[in-house]
């Protein structure tokens, strides 16, 4: 089932159909249905797909290349022993073919190296490119080596026509894969799977989520219960690093500096931090902020792990891995939902969904059309002043900042929320005097008659408005 994906369907098929030839880039982390997009847009038209094998030689990728173009294309491949060899063999067998070439986990293909990408630029542009109706789509998971060394690398910089990154579903999208489904079921596999339509496809045939969750992680052969070693090694080989920071903020759902990070996860405040963190970060696996009214470059920046997914391992599965393996223990899933700590970790899945809706937010709350940046603001306690943590604000260009409040609980919010946002809403006012501070409260639960008739609120926006 293929739901969702309308404006990259749209842009991905626009590359493929003119006649004039095309680069497109789609990349994102795995499971995330990149191929199902690039399949789902090329429909019927000819198409060529390669897929690139994990952790081989170049020789045995070359290989393996040679073997897939010979069977799909019905027409054995020349021999070759380098990426130019093999390149210029495709353009012997394709001959005069309009045809969109796909080539799927391009990172695995190029062995993380310049070689193929540096060769594959020269023949397309002199050979592949020379016949109208050709498009070349280059696929990867790993989003640094696209980003870094295809995208923005001197061979292809300025040459790419499109690039998609390609994300997890909003709430939209995660109903439609869920048919049937009532919202508070659609907004739980939200915040357990970040939307990834992998995920969500194995909880799409459970008598509900939380059993499909229970099934999927927390039996012995359920799906997540390798997951999370596969992303990593898929992604970042057998390097420890990786892993311990990501553990590190798991353990600090509201981030942490690079300097109490790298302390935190053990690992060297040096320039291979700095790489580290880029490579999760393109990832999607966390994200990195610095206050609204600071530069990109502040030493305010705060790092969070941003995956739901991988929250929800940190929190439940990792310290019960064993438990689960050995089988022993049933309905584990079931009755951690009744506990205070999977409360506590919803209240905060429930504000890392938000944050991915800010444009709904903006389209709801009235103001989709003015300029604004989004996300949190913070100020660290000093002499005479209080530390202050605000997980979304809008600072808009017509002079107003929209402070969002989340909560989710299922008993009534009731009226100390005032005082808690005020006491935000203050310390804006202090950094901002010129600025009009509008709080907001995004509830999925019950709110209080007295929180409504006290009116401190410019609106109490519900959970389910979200799906836009």
């Amino acid at each position: 089932m293929f739901v969702g994906r309308d404006e990259e369907l749209r842009a991905l098929r626009g590359a493929i159909e003119v006649k004039a030839p095309r680069i497109a880039v789609v990349y994102g982390r795995r499971r995330i249905g990149k191929t199902s997009l690039i399949r789902q847009a090329i429909g019927k038209s000819a198409a060529l797909f390669v897929e690139g094998l994990e952790n081989q030689t170049t020789q045995a990728q070359i290989q393996s290349f040679r073997s897939q173009v010979s069977r799909q294309l019905r027409r054995k491949m020349p021999e070759a022993r380098s990426w130019e060899e093999a390149l210029m063999g495709l353009d012997a067998v394709l001959g005069k073919r309009p045809m969109t070439l796909v080539l799927d986990e391009f990172q695995w293909l190029a062995n993380y190296r310049q070689e193929l990408v540096s060769t594959l630029k020269m023949v397309w542009e002199g050979y592949l490119s020379r016949v109208p109706g050709r498009c070349l789509i280059l696929c990867g998971s790993i989003a640094s080596f696209m980003t870094t060394k295809v995208v923005k690398s001197s061979a292809f910089y300025g040459r790419t026509d499109l690039v998609i990154h390609l994300q997890g579903f909003q709430l939209a999208e995660t109903g439609r894969m869920l048919k049937g489904r009532g919202f508070q079921e659609v907004l739980d596999a939200q915040c357990f799977t970040g939307g990834v339509p992998k995920y969500l496809e194995l909880l799409t045939g459970a008598p509900s989520i939380t059993l499909g969750m229970e099934r999927e992680a927390f039996r012995t052969d359920g799906y997540f219960v390798e997951e999370y070693d596969r992303i990593f090694v898929s992604h970042f080989g057998e390097n420890g690093e990786f892993p311990r920071l990501v553990r590190a903020l798991a353990e600090s759902p509201y981030g942490l500096n690079r300097r109490d990070l790298a302390a935190k996860a053990e690992v060297a405040e040096g320039g291979l931090l700095s790489q580290r963190l880029y490579d999760l970060e393109a990832a999607g696996f966390i994200s990195s902020h610095t206050p609204f009214d600071k530069g990109a470059g502040s030493r305010l920046i705060r790092y969070y792990l941003s995956d739901p997914w991988m929250s929800f391992y940190h929190a439940f599965l990792r310290s019960r891995l064993r438990l689960i393996r050995s089988g022993v223990k049933k309905d584990l899933f079931v009755s951690l939902r009744q506990s205070g700590a999977f409360r506590s970790w919803m209240g905060r899945a429930f504000e890392l969904v938000c944050l991915r809706h800010q444009a709904v937010i903006a389209r709801e709350l009235g103001f989709e059309a003015v300029d604004y940046e989004a996300g949190p603001w913070f100020r660290s306690p000093r002499k005479g002043l209080e530390g202050v943590q605000i997980d979304l604000a809008f600072d808009r260009a017509d002079g107003v900042i929209t402070l969002c409040e989340m909560k989710r609980q299922t008993a009534p919010v009731g009226r100390a929320i005032i005082a808690e946002v005020e006491r935000k809403a203050e310390a804006l006012r202090q950094a901002h005097p010129k600025r009009t501070v509008q709080p907001v409260l995004i509830v999925d639960g019950p709110v209080s008659k007295e929180v409504e008739a006290f009116g401190y609120f410019f609106r109490v926006l519900q959970a389910g408005e979200l799906v836009g």
